[in-house]
């Protein structure tokens, strides 16, 4: 007759999703981390977590150990927010038996906070000077496309033309080959700064938030 109770692990604990745990040294949290990790035990036990989802009883069994002695480091390790009940199971008796599981993804402990998020002045000054560079490229590009070619000899009128207005120097400038190469500059250095911010300045702002919460 099967049993009437869950005995191995349902889906629902291998689709959870958590999001990746990031603490600094400096903090509180992770001088509690640290102590609850401090014994060869535990840390092994964390490990076997981020393996599977494990009850008390299986990982004494997995480390030939007390369940007494696994039970000490679960709950140290629950106190240091590392890992969660996830649920139940009941053993081949219908003992009702508790699942541990990590709590996060991934735990990472850092310092050097201008190291793990990416400096925004930093890529300003990127953007900055880059556009400069742009700039000159294409104003030298405009001077050697419009150098004023050898004087052709003229019999019947020596009337200079007039000096274009600054208008018509921009108009013309913007419609050549130096309005185009600064265009096509600053749209390259607009798609980077934009690609940038998204793919790694908000993400690690963001995780870094949610790491000090």
């Amino acid at each position: 007759m099967s049993s009437l109770f869950p005995l191995k692990r349902s889906s629902a604990l291998d689709d959870r999703e958590t999001e990746p745990k990031l603490v600094e040294f400096t903090e509180t949290e992770a001088e509690q981390i640290l102590s609850s990790v401090s014994s060869t035990t535990a840390r092994t036990i964390l490990a076997m977590l981020y393996e599977e989802p494990r009850t008390a009883s299986d990982i004494a069994d997995r480390m030939d150990a007390s369940v007494q002695n696994v039970s000490y480091h679960l709950e140290r390790l629950v106190e240091a927010d590392l890992i969660v009940v996830a649920g139940t199971w009941y053993s081949s008796q219908g003992r009702e038996m508790d699942v541990y599981a990590p709590a996060n993804g991934p735990l990472v402990l850092y310092t050097g906070a201008e190291q793990t998020t990416p400096s925004l002045s930093s890529a300003l000054q990127r953007v900055l000077g880059a556009s400069v560079f742009v700039g000159l490229v294409s104003a030298l590009v405009h001077t050697r496309w419009n150098e004023p070619q050898p004087a052709q000899p003229r019999l019947l009128s020596t009337a200079q033309p007039p000096e274009p207005t600054l208008r018509e120097s921009l108009l013309e400038f913007a419609t050549g080959p130096g309005g185009f190469v600064l265009g096509a500059g600053l749209f390259a250095i607009g798609c980077w700064a934009g690609y940038w911010y998204w793919t790694r300045y908000r993400p690690a702002t963001r995780r870094r938030a949610a790491g000090g919460e």
